[in-house]
């Protein structure tokens, strides 16, 4: 699959260190070089600080997370957020073990924990804002996305927008023969982008999570746009209201009804298990904050864990990790549910999709998809929803 050698090989040199000492890592305020192998034996680094038992993970120069460790022999710990978790053993190198989602079967890839830092090479040079590329997954299947990129702190940064999302963040640095590499890890998203330049045209790989590839094709084009988010997703013919009984987090039933609504209202499609519905979930939270009181924000939660107790739990995590505050329930928990039954849209597109109610109930507009904070489109869009928050809000008190 790997057709970027040279890439591939640099790739190598500069994400290992430095020969390692003997003896055993030490818990207490190390450097480590953090990689996930994945089945095709890509590798995903990224530096980890480790202080007494907690880990800290730097996705790059934009996001850091913790995760702390328990046990003695064996190490084990949980991602924030995510249903992703961790053990580890000590070696001489450092540490090793495996990173393994425990929402989903046989899904576990090697982990590595070596003594070190990750130094990447500094980019300077300003890269083309955006390539819009068609993303070809074999046997005829070929979608579009926009490689946008960025410099911060002379790190190349970017991300892989496609109709309904992004990859978050990614870091990594620029090639001098032409090309780039980009690395993201942020305890559910693993990517590795690897791509060789000529003029304005970019030709390159991704490998994501345990299995997911692609390779890609494309040309440097600023002005490039994917389909409208807000026209992606329809209301069906026979709409009259919005109208749900669903369990709330606590155990109780919660009852909506857009008829009896009588302030502006958000209705969030979510899951626990989607990165880009945790951006939104703190973009949502946000204005949830701001309005104090003149809006009503709510998460309606697809799970797929197989019981009503285990999707709970795993939307209190969420929510506890995130720290919001708006209130959240239980939409489905089960595959075999009908996702497309408790909301009248002709079909759920995209997670996160929200639907925006005016104070008399009425649907305002629907978003599909959502681009967050790695992407060009993010500050735009906070600005603007905030600013139909206020219009919808002056209106239901005038």
């Amino acid at each position: 699959m790997k057709n970027f050698i040279i890439i591939g090989a640099i790739s190598m040199a500069l994400f290992s260190c430095a020969s390692p000492g003997t003896e055993t890592a030490e818990a207490t305020g190390q450097k480590f070089i953090g990689s996930i192998i994945q089945n095709d034996s890509t590798r995903v680094s990224f530096n980890v600080h480790l202080n007494e038992n907690v880990l800290t993970f730097y996705n790059g120069v934009q996001e850091s997370f913790n995760v702390t460790l328990n046990g003695e022999d064996t190490l084990r710990g949980t991602f924030p957020v995510f249903a992703s978790d961790l053990w580890l053993v000590a070696t001489e190198k450092g540490y090793e073990g495996m990173y393994y989602r425990t929402d989903a079967e046989d899904y576990e890839l090697p982990f590595y924990l070596t003594k070190g830092e990750l130094n990447t090479p500094s980019t300077t040079d300003e890269p083309p804002g955006q390539y819009a590329i068609m993303r070809d997954y074999g046997l005829g299947t070929i979608r579009p996305a926009l490689l946008q990129l960025d410099l911060k702190e002379n790190t190349l940064v970017g991300t892989i927008a496609t109709a309904t999302g992004d990859s978050r963040f990614l870091s990594g640095y620029s090639v001098e023969e032409g090309g780039l590499i980009l690395q993201g890890f942020d305890g559910r998203f693993i990517y590795n982008v690897q791509a060789s330049t000529r003029g304005d045209s970019i030709f390159g790989e991704v490998w994501s999570g345990k299995t997911g590839y692609y390779r890609f094709k494309g040309i440097a084009d600023d002005n490039a746009t994917l389909e409208d988010p807000e026209e992606m997703s329809k209301l069906r013919d026979d709409y009259t209201h919005i109208e749900w009984h669903l369990p709330g987090l606590d155990g109780d039933t919660v009852h909506f009804d857009s008829r009896t609504i009588t302030k502006p209202t958000i209705l969030a499609i979510q899951g626990s298990w989607c990165p880009n519905c945790m951006d939104e979930g703190r973009v949502l939270d946000m204005y949830y904050r701001e309005f104090d009181g003149a809006i009503d924000v709510y998460g309606l939660s697809y799970e797929y864990s197989g019981t009503l107790e285990k999707a709970t739990a795993a939307v209190q995590k969420m929510e506890r990790d995130l720290g919001t505050s708006f209130p959240m329930v239980i939409a489905t928990y089960d595959p075999k549910q009908d996702r497309n039954s408790i909301l009248p849209l002709e079909q759920i597109r995209s997670y996160p999709t929200s639907i925006m109610l005016d104070h008399e109930g009425n649907v305002v507009k629907i978003h599909t998809g959502f681009y967050g904070p790695s992407t060009k489109e993010y500050d735009a869009y906070v600005k603007e929803t905030r600013e139909e928050l206020e219009a919808l809000v002056a209106k239901a008190n005038g």
